[in-house]
């Protein structure tokens, strides 16, 4: 019945990928400015923004203005960083499709509504889009033993390289049904990274 629009889900979202492109219109705190209000911190709204997007969304973003019009220091913040972010993984964002699957990992967002609780996530934990032959795999958090272990591809899916964004090559190896990618001591970002898997 929404196709005469778009499916648009006010602080919640869809559980899995969505063959109708759909959006979430959230904020970062209240809908409108409070100096009491408690805002998200960057990095949950990338992980929000990221989790959306491989699920075939978009993310509606609101950042509320102060009565001058002008927005305070904390919500600067937030843009700021996701500007930084977006610098290093958006070949992963922008002009990306959703992939077979979302994701892969055990652990999920809660779908309920007006629920956006941040999610603890873990390093096995992997949301996907594709561009071409290109899969993008975010892992939610970075791996202590530096090591990212993606289980979703199959035989045919021949890896002929693995580019961390904002770091550049990284070796890996693909054998039993899973790509095992060796990755830096840096991290190019303190948010979730990307691999850009070549097929």
């Amino acid at each position: 019945m929404y196709r005469i629009g778009i499916l648009d889900i006010e602080r919640s979202q869809e559980s899995d990928i969505k063959l109708e492109p759909w959006q979430t219109d959230t904020c970062v705190g209240d809908w409108f400015y409070h100096v009491k209000t408690e805002y998200k911190k960057p990095g949950h709204v990338i992980e929000i923004l990221i989790d959306i997007i491989a699920k075939n969304g978009n993310l509606l973003l609101n950042i509320p203005q102060k009565s001058d019009v002008t927005i305070d220091d904390e919500c600067k913040y937030i843009l700021q960083e996701m500007a930084k972010w977006i610098r290093v993984c958006e070949e992963g964002v922008y002009g990306t499709r959703p992939f077979r699957v979302s994701g892969e990992g055990l652990s999920r967002v809660v779908i309920d509504h007006f629920t956006e609780d941040r999610v603890a996530w873990n390093a096995s934990d992997f949301r996907f889009t594709q561009k071409g032959n290109t899969l993008y795999a975010f892992q939610m958090r970075w791996p202590e033993d530096h090591r990212a272990v993606i289980r979703s591809l199959t035989p045919a899916d021949q890896v002929k390289s693995v580019r961390l964004l904002g770091a550049g090559e990284v070796p890996f190896e693909q054998l039993y049904g899973a790509l095992v990618v060796s990755l830096p001591d840096r991290r190019p970002t303190p948010y979730v990274n990307c691999l850009a898997i070549e097929l």
